[in-house]
C-alpha cells in the first residue's frame, strides 16, 4: 500500500490519522471523514476498513465510485461535490441506506438503475446534477428505485409512485435520448483529447482564467491553484505575519473562490489553533463544535463570524479563517460565544435536518 505523504491519494497513514477517535485502529472503524482532501481516487478504504458504516468523502476531485465492494455494513456514503459522472460500484454495499451525490456531474440518468441491488437504500440526493434537468426526472428515479422513501430531501408520496408508473414509458424514452446525447458528447471529448485539441478558456478583466462547471475544469482549477501555492512558497516570507498587522493583499470572497475554483478554499491566514469536532447534547442534538484559540487581548468587535450550511468564514482583524464543515449545518440555530477567561471563540452548529 502507498505510504507517501503527498496527496491526493488515500494512504494507510491518512486513514490512521482520520481514525484517531478509534486509537488509529482500522479493522473495527465505524466512521471516517475524508472531506476536502483533494482526493482523485477512492482507494484502500474497502480493504482496510471493512466495518465502516459512515464515510464522508464530499468536496474532493473523485471521478469514479470504486473500491467499496467489501463494505457490507456501509449505511451512509457522502460523495457530494466531486467529479462523478456515473452511479456505479455500490452493488456490494448491501446495507447502504443513504447516498449523497449532490453537486456532481451525473448527466446520464440510466446509471440510477445500478442502485437497484441496494434494496435498503432509502435516501438519495442528486441535487445539482444535470440529470435533474430531464423532464420527468423524479418519476424516473422513483419508478426505477421503488425502495426509496426520500429523493433530494423530499418524501416520496403514494400519489407520486402511481404517477411514476403511469409516466414510465415516455419518461424512459426521454432518458434514453439524453443518454445517447451524453455518449456522443463524451466520445467527442475523447476524440479531441486524442488529437491534442484543447479549447481556449475564458479570462476575466484581470486576465485570470475562468473555469466552467465540468469535471475537467474542476481538475484544471485545482492544478492551477497548486501551482500558485508552490510558487508562493518560493517567495521570501512576508513581514505581514500573525495578527499584528493587516493583510496587504485582498482575500478572495467565497463567491469569487467558487466562481474560479468551483468550491471554497481552506484558509488560516493568522495560523490560529482550533479544534473542530462532532458532538451531541440534549439542547442542540447532533452538532459541529468549533473552538478557535483567539488571543484574549483582541476585541470581540474585531471578529466577524459568517456561518454557511457547508462552510464557516471567520475574519479576525482582517485575517480569514475559512473551514469546510464535515456536514451541512443549520445556520439559523448556530450559537457563537466568546470566553472571558482565555478569549476562545466557540461556535456550535447543529446538523441540518433534511
Amino acid at each position: 500500500p502507498r505510504l507517501e505523504k503527498n496527496m491526493p491519494f488515500i494512504t494507510v497513514q491518512l486513514l490512521r490519522q482520520r481514525a484517531e477517535h478509534n486509537n488509529g485502529h482500522l479493522n473495527d472503524l465505524k466512521e471516517i471523514t475524508l472531506h476536502q482532501q483533494d482526493l482523485e481516487k477512492i482507494d484502500l478504504i474497502g480493504d482496510y476498513c471493512k466495518e465502516l458504516e459512515i464515510i464522508y468523502l464530499q468536496n474532493n476531485l473523485i471521478p469514479k465510485i470504486e473500491n467499496l465492494v467489501h463494505l457490507k455494513r456501509l449505511d451512509y456514503l457522502n460523495l457530494a461535490i466531486n467529479n462523478i459522472k456515473v452511479i456505479e460500484g455500490l452493488e456490494g454495499c448491501e446495507s447502504l441506506r443513504k447516498l449523497d451525490l449532490t453537486l456532481n456531474f451525473i448527466d446520464d440518468l440510466c446509471s440510477v438503475a445500478n442502485l437497484q441491488h441496494n434494496t435498503n437504500l432509502r435516501q438519495l440526493y442528486l441535487t445539482g446534477n444535470k440529470c435533474r434537468d430531464i423532464e420527468g426526472y423524479r418519476y424516473y428515479v422513483i419508478d426505477t428505485l421503488p425502495q426509496l422513501e426520500e429523493l433530494d430531501g423530499e418524501e416520496i408520496s403514494r400519489a407520486e409512485r402511481i404517477l411514476a408508473k403511469q409516466e414510465a414509458i415516455p419518461v424512459r424514452q426521454a432518458v434514453l435520448e439524453r443518454q445517447k446525447e451524453v455518449e456522443a458528447e463524451e466520445a467527442e471529448k475523447r476524440r479531441k483529447k486524442e488529437l491534442g485539441i484543447e479549447e481556449p478558456r475564458a479570462v476575466n478583466e484581470k486576465g485570470e482564467t475562468l473555469y466552467g462547471h465540468t469535471p475537467e475544469d474542476r481538475l484544471a482549477a485545482y492544478k492551477e491553484m497548486q501551482e500558485q501555492i508552490a510558487e508562493s512558497k518560493k517567495k521570501p516570507p512576508s513581514k505581514f505575519t500573525g495578527l499584528g498587522q493587516e493583510e496587504p493583499t485582498k482575500t478572495m470572497t467565497p463567491e469569487e473562490e467558487i466562481e474560479k475554483y468551483g468550491r471554497v478554499l481552506m484558509r488560516n491566514q493568522a495560523q490560529l489553533k482550533y479544534e473542530m469536532t462532532e458532538e451531541h447534547s440534549k439542547k442542540l442534538g447532533d452538532h459541529v463544535k468549533l473552538v478557535i484559540h483567539v488571543p484574549r487581548h483582541i476585541s470581540t468587535q474585531l471578529i466577524d463570524c459568517d456561518v454557511n450550511p457547508t462552510y464557516i468564514r471567520i475574519t479576525i482583524k482582517g485575517k480569514v479563517l475559512q473551514l469546510k464543515l464535515p456536514v451541512d449545518v443549520a445556520v439559523d440555530k448556530t450559537e457563537v460565544t466568546r470566553a472571558n477567561v482565555n478569549g476562545d471563540l466557540q461556535v456550535l452548529m447543529p446538523f441540518a435536518r433534511l
